[in-house]
């Protein structure tokens, strides 16, 4: 048997041959430690390109009607591409009308014109396919960026009224991807839906079938003069509508929250267009985890539409209201705009975890789609969502899932408490800290003072304040940090009064850790012994370094480079933290010009070291479950 004949035979024993069980097994596949396989072709079962009620008939006949029914797209693809990409040059030699055929003809009948009306529409595409996912080196490859434009460039053809839009690419790029990985030498059943040939030709119909029910997000308002500015449509364009929507149904289940932003004149639009428009690809730092949820919103779809994709925004909101109820008007754009990064709870935090009941208010809201039987089909595994193995964005798309089937206060009240206490448990991490503080800047000062760059390592350890209250250190950010602190509230009966600022930083201004310590240090310290953090950006960055540390511990050989990239990443951590101590202590003495670094900065660089422990967090913990096996 074949690699792809037992990946198909595999997907079906686990669906039992029920493609509404398929759909459901999104949700429930990681925590099931099971890998579901062929993504894109439960993608095109999902948006129709294949007929998804045929799934788990006999072969012979899903062969049958599946291969007529990719063939026939497959040609309309082919033909709409030899439509709208022309080659002149065949055309010059084959015409007698020269002055027609001149290429520096004004003639709108002439087929130059339009050649050079649609190199600037190419030249528009290429602008944004070479930018998509820079950090992915399969969108840097010349022939995937050729496919990219080419599906784009025959869509804008085919939809003149709408043509090219900014974010389509970044629509386009997941499924390209899926469907190349998937692609496979052409052969018998069900190898000729994946053949090789046939990958631009197959990444367009999933393209096509997903603007479908995206298309009216991408509609722009007609320009008009400034006269007519005042009584212009631009407010009841599809794409503002639905921003509002996402606000009101928020509005439903977080009222509190909802008025919140509203009085702050925080639009929906202002980050829910992006949201939308681009299927929150870009919330995510990995590709891995837009597959993981576009896997479960394409399941969830139903009659042309993307049921989960509100509910999505309304859960990425309620996750971060302690945030939002706090922050200022830029504090709480940053964060719309700059998400953090989903928790990682543990097993035993999950334990404890309130579940989430399975009594829905609405019965349709809470099954998938079903072929198999009329009524309903299999209801969503809620259950899942406190299993160890499911992943950040399917908690997430469960939790969507449980808010639009039961809308109310109390139903999102347990979201919140859920992610609550998943933030707790980061905090959890360096709240006992008065002796291990200790311990890891004297392991780090020892480092970077035996640091060969000759730079002076940092003061003893000894020398070390003790953190702050855990409640000040909650409600510290890099921005807006003195409003914050001047804010005393109580959310779910957390106390949240103001505490003081230690009175000077960590002294950590000493070159970073030399590799030799570092092993040493990965294999000693637990995650009660990391770097303090004050921020809640930062307490997610030592909350996954610890992780980290703990799972390179336990490995036979460890991993000096990891191991080192993690301390670094720590000692970044600190002086970003002094900076801002220092900051706030001049603004506080009234010193006009500090020479340190602005609070942009801050948060741009605590970014940038949450994705890179993100990284490494995937990879030692991939290496962890091999060496488990």
């Amino acid at each position: 048997m074949t690699e792809l004949r037992k990946k198909w035979e595999d997907l079906k024993r686990v669906s039992l041959l029920s493609a509404a069980h398929l759909r459901a097994l999104t949700f429930t596949a990681s925590s099931r430690g099971t890998k579901l396989p062929l993504l894109s072709l439960r993608w095109r079962l999902f948006l129709d390109v294949l007929p998804i009620e045929h799934f788990g008939q006999d072969d012979a006949e899903c062969q049958q009607v599946w291969t007529l029914a990719a063939d026939r797209e497959r040609q309309t693809y082919a033909a709409l591409k030899a439509q709208y990409i022309v080659d002149l040059s065949a055309q010059a030699r084959n015409e007698t009308d020269w002055k027609r055929m001149n290429p520096l003809s004004l003639d709108e009948d002439s087929p130059w014109h339009q050649y050079h009306k649609d190199q600037e529409l190419r030249t528009t595409i290429l602008q944004d396919v070479t930018r998509t996912f820079p950090d992915e080196p399969y969108f840097r490859q010349p022939r995937v960026q050729r496919l990219m434009a080419d599906i784009l460039f025959v869509y804008a053809k085919m939809h003149s009224n709408l043509q090219y839009r900014q974010g389509m690419h970044e629509l386009l790029a997941p499924l390209l991807m899926a469907v190349d990985r998937d692609a496979v030498e052409t052969g018998e059943f069900p190898a000729v839906l994946l053949d090789r040939k046939f990958v631009e030709h197959d990444a367009f119909a999933l393209f096509e079938r997903l603007m479908r029910m995206c298309m009216a997000w991408y509609q722009t308002p007609p320009i008009v003069s400034p006269s007519k500015a005042r009584h212009s449509s631009a407010a009841h364009t599809p794409i503002i509508v639905q921003c509002q929507m996402l606000l009101d149904k928020l509005m439903a289940v977080d009222p509190e929250l909802a008025t919140h932003l509203q009085e702050m004149d925080i639009e929906p639009q202002l980050f829910g267009i992006r949201w939308y428009r681009l299927l929150f690809s870009r919330e995510f730092s990995r590709l891995r985890d837009v597959f993981a949820l576009w896997d479960m919103v394409l399941a969830d779809s139903a009659a042309g539409t993307l049921r989960l994709v509100d509910w999505v925004g309304v859960v990425l909101l309620v996750a971060n209201r302690r945030q939002l109820l706090h922050g200022d008007y830029e504090d709480n754009l940053t964060t719309l705009l700059h998400l953090p990064p989903l928790p990682r709870p543990s097993a035993e935090t999950l334990e404890q975890t309130p579940a989430l009941p399975n009594t829905p208010l609405s019965p349709k809201s809470a099954t998938f789609p079903s072929i198999d039987t009329p009524v309903s089909g299999p209801k969503i595994p809620f259950a899942a969502l406190t299993q160890p193995g499911t992943l950040p964005v399917q908690r997430l798309a469960l939790q969507a899932a449980y808010l639009r089937g039961r809308q109310t206060k109390e139903a999102a009240l347990i979201v919140a408490r859920q992610y609550e206490m998943w933030e707790e448990e980061t905090w959890d991490v360096i709240d006992d800290m008065d002796a291990s503080m200790h311990a890891v800047y004297d392991e780090l000062s020892e480092s970077a003072a035996s640091n060969d760059s000759g730079v002076p390592g940092p003061a003893s350890a000894a020398s070390v304040p003790i953190s702050a209250p855990v409640h000040g250190r909650k409600m510290y950010t890099s921005s807006t940090l003195q409003q914050r602190r001047a804010n005393g509230n109580t959310i779910y009966g957390m106390s949240t009064s103001p505490q003081s600022l230690p009175s000077s930083p960590p002294r950590m201004t000493g070159a970073p850790p030399s590799s030799e310590h570092l092993v040493r240090v990965a294999s000693a310290l637990s995650p009660g012994e990391t770097l303090l953090s004050l921020g809640s950006a930062t307490a997610q960055a030592t909350g996954i370094a610890a992780q980290c540390l703990d799972m390179l511990a336990a490995q036979p050989h460890g991993d000096k480079q990891k191991a080192e990239t993690i301390a670094n990443c720590l000692h970044a951590v600190s002086r970003i933290w002094q900076d801002e101590v220092v900051r706030l202590s001049d603004q506080q003495s009234g010193v006009v010009a500090s020479k340190r670094s602005p609070q942009g900065m801050a948060e741009s660089e605590l970014r940038r070291i949450l994705r890179q422990l993100d990284s490494i967090y995937v990879d030692v913990s991939n290496n962890a479950t091999l060496n488990a096996l």
